[in-house]
C-alpha cells in the first residue's frame, strides 16, 4: 500500500479507482491508462484543451458512478498540477 501523498488531484483519482474502474476512465477520457498515468505524474506536462474537457467529463461521471467517492478534476487543475516554480 501506498503511504505517500500523491503529488497532482489527477493521480489521486487514479490511485482510488479499482483496475477495471480505470480502464472505464480511460475509456471515457477516449485514452489509454499509461497517458493518464503520465499526465498525472508530470511525465507528460500537458495535454490539448479537448482532451482535458474530455479528462473533467470522465471524471464527473466517475463521480457520479461512485457516488461521490472519487473527486472531480477540473480544466483548470490539469492546467496547473505540473507547473512547477522557475
Amino acid at each position: 500500500m501506498r503511504t505517500n501523498e500523491p503529488k497532482t488531484p489527477l493521480l489521486a483519482l487514479l490511485r482510488m479507482l479499482t483496475p477495471e474502474q480505470r480502464e472505464q476512465f480511460g475509456a471515457d477520457c477516449e485514452t489509454d491508462v499509461s497517458y493518464l498515468y503520465a499526465l498525472a505524474s508530470c511525465t507528460r506536462k500537458q495535454c490539448k484543451a479537448d482532451k482535458a474537457a474530455k479528462i473533467e467529463a470522465a471524471t464527473r461521471e466517475m463521480h457520479r458512478r461512485t457516488k461521490g467517492k472519487t473527486p472531480i478534476v477540473t480544466v483548470a487543475q490539469l492546467g496547473t498540477m505540473c507547473q512547477c516554480a522557475d
